[in-house]
């Protein structure tokens, strides 16, 4: 096993040989030679059926493979750009329609359970982008289910809800664990009714703004029976 600086330094000169190997097979260069080879095979078996035009066979295995080569590259280069841009929306959207890198070295604290650690990087993130709801929420998530700190939490979630121009997935991200905290034991039915009442005027539509209406009816059944009892 090694440590230290000669582990680091093994680990970095990995991820680099491993970097270009990637950067490599995405720019479309080892399908475009596959594709050279195959187009200079189909250029010959055209020569051989005797439907290829009139050059000299090495021109034409040439011209095959020439032709292969582009229609290869542009090909893989447009499933990888298209697929990078997927990928991109799913791991962290930002505020803008565009989207933040991933940001594994906070994801390594994560797994490693330093999530006190993780929290404050996630801070760190929200700070440099100001207009991004995603490193916040990631950090109040942190907040809510591993550090245990619901008001804290609670006051991150209601922040993001206050930033201007961010996507309405957000605001109803953040609207549902406001009533998650505010419903859960020890919270705030008060709050609860009004946040839910919110988040129906919100999103009238759909299975959230159903439970929502669900569970105003419960607390207005559990305030009744308290008020019948006293």
């Amino acid at each position: 096993m090694l440590g230290g600086a000669a582990g680091r330094c093994y680990d970095s000169r990995v991820s680099s040989h491993e970097n270009r190997i990637t950067r490599f097979a995405h720019g479309g260069w080892l399908q475009a030679a596959g594709g050279a080879l195959l187009g200079a095979f189909f250029a010959i078996l055209m020569r051989v059926a005797g439907i290829g035009p009139r050059v000299p066979l090495w021109l034409l295995a040439l011209g095959g493979a020439a032709v292969g080569w582009a229609i290869f590259r542009f090909v893989t280069r447009a499933i990888f750009s298209g697929s990078e841009e997927l990928a991109k929306q799913l791991v962290m959207p930002d505020a803008k329609g565009t989207y933040a890198p991933q940001y594994s070295h906070i994801q390594a604290l994560e797994v490693q359970e330093r999530y006190a650690e993780a929290f404050s990087a996630w801070l760190e993130v929200a700070e440099s982008q100001p207009g991004n709801p995603s490193p916040l929420l990631r950090g109040a998530d942190l907040q809510l289910r591993y550090l245990r700190d619901a008001p804290a939490a609670l006051e991150i979630y209601e922040r993001v809800r206050r930033m201007p121009g961010i996507r309405e997935e957000h605001v109803r991200y953040a609207s549902q664990k406001i009533i998650d905290i505010h419903l859960a034991p020890g919270g705030d039915a008060g709050r609860a009714l009004v946040e839910l009442r919110r988040f129906i005027t919100m999103f009238p539509e759909g299975r959230e703004a159903d439970g929502a209406r669900a569970a105003i009816a419960g607390i207005k059944a559990e305030q009744g029976r308290a008020g019948d009892v006293s």
